[in-house]
């Protein structure tokens, strides 16, 4: 009953591999993608309901020309006004950041 079994061929390891490393990178990313994705108009109206008073809420704006730092005055139709008298279509805009909390 003591057969002898034969060896398993085994490759000694020489390099260290990061494989997983770079798929879990990628995989923040991807999630870090999911979390915001909510509207313009979504983010715009709720600015809008805020309990505090729009103008004094500061924001990033960023649209395919330009990036403004700036805070909002109103809504006009499909547009936005800001503090320095820009009027920014709503429809342009990619991304609004709201800075203070």
């Amino acid at each position: 009953m003591n057969k002898k079994i034969p060896n398993i061929y085994k490759k000694e390891i020489t390099k260290d591999h990061i494989n997983n490393k770079t798929v879990s990178s990628v995989r923040k990313e991807i999630d870090n993608k999911k979390t915001d994705n909510t509207s313009v108009s979504e983010k715009l109206n709720k600015l809008f309901k805020s309990n505090r008073y729009v103008f004094n809420i500061g924001v990033i704006i960023k649209t395919k020309k330009k990036d403004y730092d700036t805070k909002i005055i109103g809504r006009i139709k499909n547009s936005i006004i800001t503090m320095e008298d820009d009027v920014i279509p709503i429809i342009e805009i990619d991304d609004i950041i709201i800075k203070d909390r």
